[in-house]
This record gives C-alpha cells, sequence and structure tokens, in this order.
C-alpha cells in the first residue's frame, strides 16, 4: 500500500466497517517499521487491502477488507495468504486476529485458513459493545 492508494482505500474502509479508520491513521501506519500493508490489485484497481503487525514472534492482523464489487472471488483468501508470507518472512511463530461473532464469512475463512478460536474480548467494539473473538494459527 502507498499513498497513493488511499483514495480508493477510504471507500472500501467505509463500505466495510461500522468504525472505519481515519486516512491519517493509514498515513502513520505507512510509516511504522512494525507494519505491513498490502493492496489487491484487480486490472489496476485497489478491490481490496490488509494490514498487519509483527513484533518478534508475533503478528497480529490488523483489518482485511475487499470491496463489495469483489467479494466472492477469493481476494480475501489470497490477501490473507500473502500477509502470512509477510509474517513468515518476520519470523513469526504465530499470527492473532479479532473478528466479530456476526462476521460469519469471515470467520469461516479464517477456520479454512488454519485460525483458530483463542478467547474472546468482552465488549470489544465500541459501536454495539459486540464481543470480538480471538483467533490464533501458528506458524511452526
Amino acid at each position: 500500500m502507498t499513498d497513493e492508494d488511499l483514495d480508493r482505500v477510504m471507500v472500501i474502509e467505509q463500505e466495510a466497517f461500522a468504525l472505519p479508520w481515519s486516512r491519517e491513521s493509514y498515513l502513520s501506519e505507512l510509516k511504522n517499521n512494525f507494519a505491513a500493508y498490502l493492496v489487491c490489485d484487480v486490472e489496476g484497481e485497489v478491490a481490496g487491502y490488509g494490514g498487519i503487525w509483527v513484533v518478534f514472534e508475533q503478528a497480529h492482523i490488523t483489518n482485511v477488507a475487499i470491496s463489495q464489487d469483489y467479494r466472492l472471488r477469493g481476494l480475501g483468501h489470497s490477501l490473507m495468504l500473502e500477509l502470512e508470507k509477510v509474517a513468515r518472512q518476520k519470523k513469526a511463530n504465530h499470527i492473532l486476529l479479532e473478528v466479530r461473532p456476526s462476521n460469519l464469512a469471515a470467520r469461516t475463512m479464517y477456520k479454512k485458513l488454519g485460525f483458530v478460536d483463542m478467547s474472546i474480548r468482552k465488549a470489544y467494539y465500541s459501536d454495539n459493545n459486540e464481543d470480538a473473538i480471538v483467533m490464533i494459527k501458528y506458524l511452526f
């Protein structure tokens, strides 16, 4: 992801999340040495994006979003595999993420990718106080 991708990223961010990140948050993240942000490019258009932090042996998926126009094409799955490659290259031994219990499509995809439920974070999402399911995938 580059600064030039942010106009399209912000459109997808608004589509995908009840609590979208700001442009300033992404600009800051793009300078974060512990973070990597990737875009899914389909014929020159940003169709989705995802981010990961890797600090020592732990990787954490910050966000993954695919534009509504490009869903159900396997792009989220492919993006997650690319984020996992980043984690492995940076020598992480596991990846964590949070997901809403109501997001059945994402939970199903994560399970197919080898993630398992680890714990619950109560009232994690401030828009509706929904819990978060913390999922983990071990890379070794």
